[in-house]
């Protein structure tokens, strides 16, 4: 169809250059005429001359009339004559200043002898004014005579010249005509094949483009994570790659709810998050969680960038993630998902210069599970394995805010970060996960405190204006570890006027 529609196109563009070709041809010859006509008509220069020509015919008549007159009105009515065939005759000589091709000193020669005349006419009119009339027409007749004559052959010569650049401009405008017809038949023949050899081009480059395409979107449906969502987060497409990710087939996400692919225990509030994000127009990046039937976890960074119609409003996502579980993993406890020491010694550092920024209290506490040595003896690994992972699962269920921070630093101690909590609400918050966890009812017999497995936590609460590094902090909530350790599933809260 793609290929119809461009072969439909490049013959309307073939069409359109011959149909030029043709206008062109027609435009053309119809300027060639045109041109020859006018070159034909006779010039500004020529049209002047002879009235130059004109002119000076008629001054010598009007002169002969000024020798010839009876009275003194007759007279003056000639003189007037003469002077007004002049002022005409010198208008004429400003047109061929202007418009003249030829030698300039020619027409300067022929003005010159133009203005010559003048004495002579002045002459003539001054001896009739005194009454000497038979010099005044001596004068007229010989030596005016033979002026006027010789400007005559001068004029002349100007409407020759005018006459023959005309016809020099008449043989180029035929042979311009000519060579314009050649050249644009052979422009509009050069066109149409290179027409056809650009669509044959064309062609090829898109068939070869299609392929290209067709390989490139089968690389990105089978190596990038990549998914189309409407504006409730709804499924329109996935790529393969992102189906291996969570472990489905395309045909049962098509249409689902996304939940812009977390389904972790903040999945609901991510979502919303994501969701506010999206509606201002703005791109969301951050980290999602997936666990998939077989209960793996994975983790992806993910980017979603929301697509607008022309109007610049929201019309559906793209949601595009990057696989950074073996990332994840290298600060992921690998047994209870939780993060790990190497998370911990990151983490730590930067949490304390926000709190000091903020000037908010910080609060590392440390819980170790009692008597887990003996657990492991009595119950064997495997089923120690399973209750530090229900143990981390009530954990993740108290990390509920943006800087709540829980780790496994060690075989059965964790440690948990929070802010904002002095020690009274420090001491409570912790007195209730330490009930929590022993209403797990995880069987320990070998329990010098419980028949269940217990903790201690040991706490401290730093404020904005000490000086601790992580290293110290540590040091003191272990302190404060030790003596709940004393009496054992125990929470003590410490802080600076404790020590």
């Amino acid at each position: 169809m793609v290929y119809k529609k461009i072969a439909i196109g490049f013959s309307a563009i073939v069409a359109i250059v011959i149909a030029l070709g043709i206008n062109s041809q027609r435009q053309l010859s119809g300027m060639a005429n045109d041109m020859d006509k006018l070159y034909k008509h006779p010039f500004t220069v020529s049209n002047a001359a002879n009235n130059i020509n004109f002119h000076l015919v008629s001054m010598h008549r009007y002169m002969k009339d000024v020798v010839l007159s009876q009275n003194q009105q007759q007279m003056e009515w000639a003189i007037s004559r003469v002077a007004e065939h002049e002022k005409q005759a010198l208008a004429d000589f400003d047109i061929i200043f202007v418009r003249f091709l030829g030698e300039q000193s020619q027409i300067n020669q022929t003005y010159q002898n133009f203005v010559a005349w003048t004495p002579i006419r002045k002459n003539v009119i001054q001896l009739m004014r005194a009454g000497k009339q038979q010099e005044a027409r001596a004068i007229t007749l010989e030596k005016g005579a033979s002026h006027v004559a010789k400007l005559n052959l001068d004029v002349k010569a100007l409407v020759e010249f005018a006459h023959n650049k005309a016809q020099l401009f008449h043989r180029s405008a035929i042979d311009s005509k000519e060579h314009a017809l050649i050249l644009n038949w052979i422009f509009s023949i050069v066109a149409v094949l290179l027409v056809t050899l650009f669509s044959i081009f064309v062609f090829r480059c898109l068939k070869k483009a299609n392929k290209d395409r067709t390989r490139r979107n089968h690389l990105i449906d089978q190596h990038i994570m990549v998914a189309k969502l409407d504006k409730e987060g709804n499924i329109l497409d996935v790529s393969n790659a992102l189906c291996r990710f969570i472990g489905c087939v395309k045909g049962d996400l098509l249409g689902k709810q996304s939940h812009f692919f977390d389904n972790s225990m903040q999945s609901e509030q991510l979502s919303k998050n994501i969701v506010k994000v999206l509606s201002t127009g703005t791109q969301w990046d951050g980290e999602i969680q997936y666990t998939n039937e077989s209960n793996e976890t994975f983790w992806a960074y993910s980017s979603i960038l929301p697509n607008f119609d022309e109007n610049y409003q929201v019309t559906d996502y793209t949601n595009i993630l990057n696989d950074v579980t073996n990332k994840k993993l290298c600060t992921v406890d690998q047994l209870t998902a939780l993060p790990n020491r190497r998370s911990y010694d990151d983490v730590l550092p930067k949490e304390l210069r926000v709190a000091k920024r903020h000037d908010y209290t910080l609060t590392l506490a440390i819980l170790d599970i009692d008597y887990f040595k003996k657990y492991n003896d009595h119950y064997g690994h495997p089923q120690g394995d399973i209750a530090l992972k229900a143990v981390a699962n009530m954990f993740r269920n108290h990390v509920k805010r943006p800087n709540d921070f829980m780790f496994r630093i060690g075989g059965e101690e964790f440690a948990f970060v929070f802010s904002g909590s002095d020690v009274a609400q420090s001491q409570l918050y912790l007195n209730q996960l330490r009930l929590e966890i022993e209403q797990l009812h995880i069987e320990h017999q070998d329990s010098d405190v419980s028949d269940y497995l217990t903790v201690s936590i040991g706490a401290y609460v730093l404020t904005p204006n000490e000086r601790h590094t992580a290293q110290t902090l540590y040091v003191v909530a272990d302190r404060a570890l030790y003596l709940a350790k004393k009496t054992r599933n125990n929470v003590m809260v410490t802080a600076a006027t404790d020590w």
